[in-house]
């Protein structure tokens, strides 16, 4: 990635409105800051191929205002300093309308400090850190649910299974993941339906997890909440069942296709959450369509990450056709206003005052995992609104 000295005089022009390149005919801008490599790899690489995909069928589509609308994918090689890099370059060098991409929190909370800062408008498809979308923001829009929120979700679904059952968490530490440990703990001191008898938190880049799984095994749970990240969760999930925690045990707060592929047979019966999926009936026409685009592109269906990065360019489309033109704070103004169908599976898709979109997840039980494709039953389906739970508070 190359690396740029900003001078002030410089910064400014970045600043300025892109009202006046729209009368040149030429691309509408959006930069792409993901994860290509580093502990996110999985979840960039999908994400960026998601975009690929609607970023090719809108422009086959004569674009938008008349003009092509080309995404910039930058590599952030999942490290916050160089997604603020990436964010500054873009929007100095490339003057870009806007920014997207990242499918870690730690690195949306870094693009956020700049874009709220200079006033970048911020799209961020997978990254679910409460505070990317905390009081006061006016610049960032959030596509996925918040995770305080969707950690609640997820101690209600033990609740469903089994009323007063133990739980054990295992997560990796990062903010995502510790927000969605925060959101279980608050659900089960509030609810009081089920308890949380353990908690175990690895550092970034931990690959076993033998002697946590046994301590694990000792305290008897009846599930297991498993958050690990990329290769991480596949380690851990097999170490789970390997020392005698039963698939229907084991819930994954998320659920992509990659990892469960590398899940395998012996995963099948367990839990996972997801927010698209090709076994859900609410999957429209276009979703369909999607899948077959991205199964025939990269010989595997696509699941919730790829849906989110597949759907924001439509969400930004939508937002610039509204405004009308080509201008950063008309474009910030018409997604504050938005209000459309999701494209791939008919969920609403609106903000609130701060950038949050109305919340939801479904919860689905692994059915079958072949080669290529897995199955799956849906099993819970819940949602929310921003301030249901004390998303900020517990986050600060």
């Amino acid at each position: 990635m190359k690396r740029f000295a900003v001078a002030g005089a410089a910064l400014a022009l970045g600043l300025l409105s892109h009202q006046a390149g729209a009368q040149s005919g030429d691309p509408i801008k959006i930069g792409f800051s993901s994860e290509l490599s580093g502990a996110y790899s999985f979840f960039g690489t999908a994400c960026t191929n998601g975009m690929k995909i609607a970023e090719a069928e809108i422009n086959a589509g004569g674009g938008v205002l008349g003009r092509p609308l080309t995404f910039l994918p930058v590599d952030n090689q999942t490290n916050p300093a160089q997604a603020a890099a990436a964010a500054r370059s873009l929007d100095v060098q490339e003057h870009v309308l806007a920014i997207s991409g990242p499918t870690s929190s730690d690195n949306a909370l870094a693009i956020y400090g700049y874009a709220e800062q200079n006033k970048l408008p911020f799209v961020v498809p997978v990254a679910a850190f409460p505070q990317l979308t905390k009081p006061g923001t006016h610049y960032t829009f959030r596509v996925e649910s918040d995770a305080v929120g969707w950690g609640a979700s997820i101690a209600n679904f033990v609740a469903q299974l089994k009323p007063g059952a133990k739980l054990a968490v295992l997560l990796s530490d990062f903010a995502y993941t510790r927000a969605l440990a925060e959101g279980v703990k608050y659900q089960a001191s509030h609810a009081k339906k089920i308890e949380v008898v353990t908690e175990i938190i690895f550092p970034q880049g931990t690959n076993d997890a033998t002697v946590q799984v046994a301590q694990v095994v000792a305290a008897k749970p009846d599930y297991v909440l498993a958050m690990g990240v990329g290769a991480f969760e596949i380690t851990l999930t097999n170490q789970l069942i390997d020392l005698g925690i039963k698939p229907d045990q084991i819930i994954h707060n998320v659920g992509t296709t990659n990892t469960i592929l590398a899940f395998g047979k012996r995963s099948v019966g367990s839990y996972y959450g997801s927010f698209f999926d090709a076994s859900l009936d609410t999957v429209t026409p276009l979703g369909r369509q999607f899948i077959k685009k991205f199964s025939e592109a990269y010989g595997r269906i696509p699941s919730f990450i790829e849906n989110f990065c597949y759907i924001t360019p439509y969400i930004i489309k939508e937002a610039i056709a509204k405004a009308g033109v080509v201008d950063r704070e008309k474009f910030r103004d018409a997604l504050s206003e938005l209000k459309m169908t999701g494209p791939t599976d008919g969920t609403p898709i609106s903000f609130d005052k701060n950038g949050a979109r109305k919340e939801y997840v479904y919860y689905l039980q692994l059915t079958g995992v072949e080669e290529k494709a897995y199955t799956a039953k849906k099993v819970f389906y819940t949602e929310w609104d921003p301030d249901t739970y004390p998303v900020y508070e517990l986050m600060k």
